[in-house]
């Protein structure tokens, strides 16, 4: 769905470095101003979020990602042809060739304000089962694996996977569902797969809010990596008090819109749990890609 606006560039390079800066982490204006050049047409049209975590300073990174449903381009060969594709392992790039060859899809990209691109995200225009996913040659042993897990969570149609270059990892996104879809037993059983601490409570309720869950996999690891869910949070729903940062992010992340809308995913793995915290950034992300406030 177009929506006839558009973002201004400068602008939105000058509040990437203000990310940076809340984030405390570090811009590097040359890979920044490069990505944003190489994808001037899907950040000025595109819908745009911006991502930090709470993570340690010095392992924090700040992504900035566009997602464009209207308008057919390859982002790989876009990044390949500007010097800008990093080194991936070859079984990501293998699994990427065959999800492009074979499923109907539509594309998202991140970079890191440090680094440059890091991953790609593959929007299936129809959600897939999970058999349809299996049967793909390339996925991981473990994401194949995993299908009693999902089956147990009530997982059974997936809408996005996505490709991280430099991590050397896959994403797959359950569909879209109305808050309060998985219940307390499904998220305190997902969590405890992970190998993660137990979850309290507050956490299981906060999970939730979720509007679909996903979980990263790698191509060494005999299970799932990581375990997020996505948290839609309206004006004075953010957890603010969960850290220093996340009280910073919900009150002074830069947005275009009239209105700061974000996202938070609690995760869950067996290195730890932490909070992903994410700015919709054009202000159109329900209303274009996701969905969920009309849930």
């Amino acid at each position: 769905m177009p929506t006839g606006r558009t973002t201004d560039l400068d602008r939105f390079l000058y509040d990437l470095e203000a990310y940076a800066e809340l984030a405390e982490v570090n811009f590097d204006n040359r890979a920044v101003e490069q990505v944003v050049d190489a994808f001037a047409e899907q950040f000025a049209a595109g819908t745009i979020t911006v991502r930090t975590t709470t993570h340690e300073a010095s392992a924090r990174s700040v992504n900035f990602r566009y997602m464009y449903p209207d308008s057919p381009h390859d982002p790989v060969g876009i990044a390949r042809a500007h010097g800008l594709l990093p080194d991936a392992d070859p079984a990501v790039m293998s699994l990427l060739g065959e999800v492009t060859d074979k499923i109907p899809l539509w594309w998202g990209l991140d970079a890191s304000v440090g680094h440059g691109v890091q991953k790609v995200w593959a929007f299936f225009e129809q959600p897939l089962e999970f058999g349809e996913i299996a049967s793909l040659e390339s996925i991981p042993h473990s994401l194949r694996d995993h299908r009693e897990r999902f089956d147990e969570a009530r997982i059974d149609r997936f809408a996005i996977m996505g490709f991280d270059f430099r991590d050397n990892t896959t994403n797959l996104y359950s569909e879209m569902v109305s808050p309060g879809y998985f219940d307390q037993e499904d998220i305190a059983r997902m969590i405890r797969d992970t190998g993660s601490l137990p979850p309290d409570n507050e956490e299981i309720g906060r999970c939730r809010g979720a509007i679909n869950a996903y979980y990263t996999f790698d191509w060494n690891s005999p299970q799932a990596r990581r375990l997020c869910f996505a948290v839609p949070a309206r004006e004075g729903e953010f957890p603010s008090h969960l850290h220093p940062l996340a009280a910073r992010f919900a009150a002074e992340a830069p947005v275009q819109a009239g209105r700061r809308d974000l996202i938070f995913n609690p995760t869950f793995g067996a290195r730890g749990k932490y909070l992903k915290m994410e700015a919709d950034y054009t202000g159109d992300a329900a209303s274009r890609v996701f969905g969920y406030w009309n849930r």
